[in-house]
């Protein structure tokens, strides 16, 4: 036979039969992808995991791409399945039927424009049904057959599309590559394409038969739920997304969630997180706002009308919408126009013996509702933990929450005697600084330790020349006259847990 030169107009996929058909099962513009990419791609756990879940599901990785547009894009839209790749029809399966589920449909909801929540969702639920698919085609003998089939009829597939490939690149027919070869490739490769077309409805058979989409999606959502809340009730919901703060933020939730404990101070902070917002709310209200400034962030209605105009022309639009996505759009900073700037908050939280139990859940639950405020507005916060003496001091970044940090507050314990003096002259100490000069000191305890006239008499000078304030909250029942005498105020562990008492609150709360 004669050579056949190649047109070079002639693409591969005309070649092959397979014009336009597609890897991803979902509809999505680049931009969709590009914050999944950022954490999927770069973070070694994950990474190591995708190579992992590529063994039982070859597809996988363009599986997980497809949970992720399905959970994050608003109004997702599922690729019929003749669009798509025979290589990739499995996933199209899959993706169906999790469509199919109510608790999918709740995720969603739970997930829609979310970024963080979507990797969260995605992580989970890849993860659950890997690990569904590969027990079951372990006990399952039907499905052990039928992925036997698929997996020799796929390698098929690749191998004979790969020589067509080859073919193409070539350019140039030889004898050995003749016209006639390719067309009984093609032939062959549409032969297997029904074949593994029949192999997919199979195994989704199977799958459906043994509630894997359901068992995958019912246990993910309960895990996503789990840690959402965790994360969203210690504060670590700051919006920052990179795959070193994903990473800290999951491990620090998943120590966090699995401590009795802990999960009874969260559960605790959360109803002072919640009164602490509504009389910060109420505060802001009443006193109104002025602009003071220009930050980076992505609400829309501070935006400056320099970045929104981005959005007038077509060629612009993309730099506007990534801006937005890493939260870098210029836009106006706010202040209280009635309220003056507030200072660092030292906590000084007691870890003694006497403190073990519930004086130790509420005690923490404070700091922690505390901590969530001086986040929130920008506030420099210290915790001072103390029993004897001092053990820790940990300091937080007002810009931000540190996953770490936090739990070593949350989890701290020692024990021992009581000792108000080391705590108090720590917290004098890092107001003397010039980074905590205007601090204001909250001092948590049960209130069962002397302090001396001297040390008194000391204080209470620095007190009057530094100008701070000191506010004592007393976990037990009784006042401990000793800190009446250096403190501005004592809060009584009842006065804290008495609804009706609001002044109580609001002496705490907006500090």
């Amino acid at each position: 036979m004669d050579n056949l030169l190649f047109n070079n107009d002639l693409d591969v996929n005309n070649l092959l039969g397979s014009e336009d058909k597609s890897k991803n099962s979902l509809e999505y513009f680049e931009l969709d992808l590009d914050i999944y990419d950022n954490i999927f791609k770069n973070s070694p756990r994950i990474r190591e995991n995708l190579e992992n879940y590529k063994e039982v599901i070859t597809t996988f990785e363009k599986l997980n791409e497809d949970i992720y547009l399905a959970l994050f894009k608003a109004n997702p839209v599922i690729k019929e399945i003749e669009e798509i790749s025979t290589e990739y029809r499995l996933n199209n399966v899959m993706i169906r039927n999790l469509f199919k589920i109510d608790e999918f449909k709740l995720l969603r909801n739970s997930c829609s424009l979310n970024f963080f929540s979507s990797i969260l969702g995605t992580d989970l639920l890849g993860q659950e049904i890997v690990n569904n698919y590969e027990k079951l085609s372990e006990s399952n003998k039907e499905l052990k057959k039928q992925l036997k089939k698929y997996d020799k009829d796929f390698k098929e597939y690749v191998e004979i599309k790969k020589t067509l490939e080859e073919f193409h690149t070539s350019h140039i027919q030889t004898e050995n590559n003749s016209l006639e070869e390719i067309e009984n490739a093609k032939s062959l490769l549409k032969t297997i394409e029904v074949k593994i077309q029949k192999d997919v409805e199979n195994i989704e058979k199977i799958l459906i038969d043994d509630n894997l989409f359901y068992k995958s999606v019912s246990f993910a959502y309960k895990e996503f739920l789990s840690i959402s809340n965790t994360i969203k009730s210690w504060g670590l919901d700051d919006g920052k997304l990179t795959p070193t703060s994903y990473e800290e933020k999951i491990g620090v939730s998943l120590k966090l969630k699995s401590l009795k404990k802990v999960r009874e101070i969260s559960e605790m902070a959360g109803r002072f997180k919640s009164s602490a917002s509504k009389l910060q709310k109420r505060k802001t209200k009443e006193e109104g706002q002025e602009i003071c400034g220009v930050q980076m962030g992505s609400e829309i209605h501070k935006v400056l009308p320099s970045e929104k105009i981005l959005l007038a022309k077509e060629t612009t639009k993309k730099s506007f919408y990534k801006k937005y996505i890493q939260r870098e759009l210029l836009a106006y900073k706010y202040k209280n126009n009635k309220d003056k700037s507030k200072g660092p908050i030292i906590c000084c939280v007691d870890t003694s013996g006497s403190m073990e139990g519930d004086l130790e859940v509420w005690s923490k639950s404070v700091a922690i509702a505390l901590l969530d405020i001086a986040i929130k507005q920008k506030r420099d916060f210290v915790s001072i933990l103390f029993s004897n003496k001092v053990y820790k001091t940990i300091e937080f970044n007002k810009n931000k929450m540190e996953p770490s940090k936090l739990y070593e507050l949350a989890t701290f314990f020692y024990g021992s005697g009581t000792n108000f003096v080391e705590p108090l002259t720590e917290s004098i100490n890092l107001i003397n600084s010039a980074k905590y000069k205007y601090s204001d000191i909250i001092f948590i305890t049960d209130g069962e330790a002397p302090l001396d006239e001297e040390f008194i008499e000391e204080f209470n000078l620095v007190k009057e020349k530094k100008q701070f304030r000191m506010i004592t909250v007393n976990v037990s029942d009784k006042v401990e006259e000793a800190l009446n005498e250096i403190n501005d105020t004592q809060i009584l562990l009842r006065d804290l847990t008495e609804e009706t008492i609001e002044e109580t609150n609001e002496t705490l709360f907006t500090i």
